[in-house]
């Protein structure tokens, strides 16, 4: 799959304790720059998500018997409505986001493809995946 330091959660400095980012329980004055970050934060975990899947892809399957599973999102993501553009507070952030989605899609992209050839091998030897049939005829029956 690859060297796991290349799966390391870094999205350049950004995340809740980014600079641009408010303290825990305090309200930024611009609005527009909270709804913002709320939205980086959202995106952030799901980087943080598709990474923790490339390390583990087993994901729930993989936790042992008794232990509560992360659950895992159904719905596909869709853009919300902003108040307005990106602040310029934001910016650096928004962009070391866009660097780790790119980065994390393509590191999927080449984890599927090599599932695909995987799954490709094993189909070509005869018999796998094949329905079972019946391997003695009763004739006395």
């Amino acid at each position: 799959m690859g060297n796991p330091t290349d799966l390391e959660p870094d999205l350049g400095g950004t995340g809740p304790n980014n600079a641009a980012s408010p303290l825990p329980g305090t309200i930024p004055q611009d609005t527009t720059l909270a709804a913002w970050l709320a939205v980086l934060d959202v995106l952030e975990m799901a980087v943080q998500a598709a990474e923790r899947t490339l390390k583990d892809p087993l994901g729930p399957l993989s936790v042992p018997a008794g232990t509560v599973a992360e659950p895992r999102p159904e719905k596909r993501w869709s853009p919300p409505s902003m108040p307005g553009q990106l602040p310029a507070a934001a910016r650096r952030r928004a962009v070391a986001l866009a660097e780790a989605q790119e980065r994390v899609s393509r590191r999927l992209e080449e984890v599927r493809q090599d599932v695909a050839r995987q799954l490709q091998a094993v189909s070509s030897v005869p018999g796998v995946g094949a329905p079972s049939r019946a391997i003695y005829l009763d004739v006395n029956g």
